[in-house]
Order: structure tokens, then sequence, then C-alpha cells
């Protein structure tokens, strides 16, 4: 397995506003890796897919496209065609999405599909040279948890994901889970609270871990989590990247 190595780069943001202007442009300081792509990576086919890029000087911009659960639903039609037999494509719900395998969420429109940009962003140039990922988060601790798929310690703060709806819908309510310790030797209760509004087109949610917990061994694994539909971009998110080596 490829070691991933952290890089923090604070990415300013400007003139940023989800719902009018359909754009995330930032400045990524420090940017060390020449003009690169953004977008996401079809792990089916291998092929990925451009939503952005950053030019020379570390100008990160993100097109929030109008009609992107088309142009997914389009995607995943193509892609269908290069899967392996039995494989089938399909969009994703709002229910399906915000699950709560013991219960305790209500929806409204829950088979409403949607289309998010991934939480963490593929950085490539040309077809083939992934250089890393890109992930939206107020801690480094945040971005390196998700982007060691949990092996690294969590902590308290947020982190974003912007996600289109086909119709309005609505997430509400608590779900309570019973979360098992790496080692398989503890296990924990953790909670994440669903108060979701979200509109047809573009919406910005947020993720706040607010209280974590900690083993026996040190390790530390999100406990408490706050999901709420937010209007812009909070001050302190910053853009940390991991580069693959």
């Amino acid at each position: 397995m490829k070691t991933l190595i952290i890089n923090l780069i604070v990415c300013f943001l400007f003139s940023f506003n989800a719902l009018s202007q359909n754009l995330i442009e930032t400045k990524v300081e420090n940017w060390e890796y020449g003009s690169a792509k953004i977008g996401v990576l079809d792990f089916i086919s291998g092929s990925v897919q451009e939503f952005g890029g950053i030019d020379k000087n570390g100008n990160l911009t993100i097109e929030l496209q109008p009609n992107f659960l088309q142009k997914m639903k389009a995607q995943m039609e193509k892609e269908q065609e290069k899967s392996p037999e039995g494989w089938q494509a399909s969009l994703k719900t709002v229910s399906g999405t915000f699950s709560c395998l013991s219960g305790g969420l209500s929806y409204n429109n829950g088979e409403t599909n949607l289309s998010s940009l991934p939480k963490q962003l593929v950085v490539f140039k040309g077809k083939k040279e992934i250089l890393g990922l890109l992930m939206p988060a107020s801690k480094k601790a945040i971005a390196d948890y998700f982007f060691t798929y949990g092996e690294e310690n969590s902590g308290t703060g947020k982190y974003l994901e912007w996600t289109y709806l086909d119709e309005p819908a609505t997430v509400k309510g608590t779900c309570m889970n019973t979360t098992f310790t790496q080692a398989q030797n503890e296990s924990f209760k953790t909670s994440e609270n669903y108060s979701l509004e979200l509109i047809k087109g573009w919406n910005l949610i947020e993720y706040h871990i607010t209280e974590v917990f900690e083993d026996s061994s040190g390790k530390i694994y999100p406990k408490t989590t706050e999901i709420q539909q937010i209007e812009n971009t909070p001050s302190e998110i910053n853009w940390y990247f991991s580069s693959e080596k």
C-alpha cells in the first residue's frame, strides 16, 4: 500500500456563495505541482471525471454545474457499458445516502435522487498521473483521518460536502449506533444528528464533529456529529492536500 504523505495546503476562500454563484474559488498557498485537474476517479472503469482545476499559481476553481445530476446520470450510463457483468449502476437517493441501520431518521421526499462532489477530490494530470487528494476541513486531524481511512486519529471540527438534488428533501433525527474500535476489544456509542432541509439544486452540507472517543490505546474516533445545510463556507475551513508517493 502506498504511503500517503499528508501536506497542509491552506486555501483562502473568497467570494463564494454556494447557492448563488455556483463556483468554488480558492487560492492554494505554497502549491508546487504546476497546473492540475480536479475530479473523481471511477474505480470500476479507472476513468477520471474532471470538475475543475488548479493553475500553476495555485488558483483553484471548481464549477458547480447547474445540470450536474443529468451529467452524472449520463456518465453512469456510459460507464455501465464498460462494467463487469452483473454490476448495475444506479443513482443515489436521499434516504439511501443519509441512512441509519438503527432507525431514528425521518425523511420528506427520501427517494429524491442526488449526486455529490466527493468529500475527497482527486487531483491529477493528464489521464493517469494522480497527484493526491484534496479535502476541505477545519483541522488537519480531520482530513488525516479520512485520507488514511481511519488509521490516523480524528479530532473535533468540521468538514464539508457539496450535494446536488433534483427535488427538495429533508432529513431529520438522530442516528445512534454501536461502533467497535480497530482492535475490536472496545465499543462506544456514536451519534449523528441530522437537520437537513435540502433544496433543489446545489446544497452545502456541514459535518461538525463535536465529540470524540479515545480508546485504551490512545486511538481517537468521531463520536458525535452534527449534520446541517449551510449557506456559505465557514471561515475556519482550510483545504488539505494528501500527496500520493
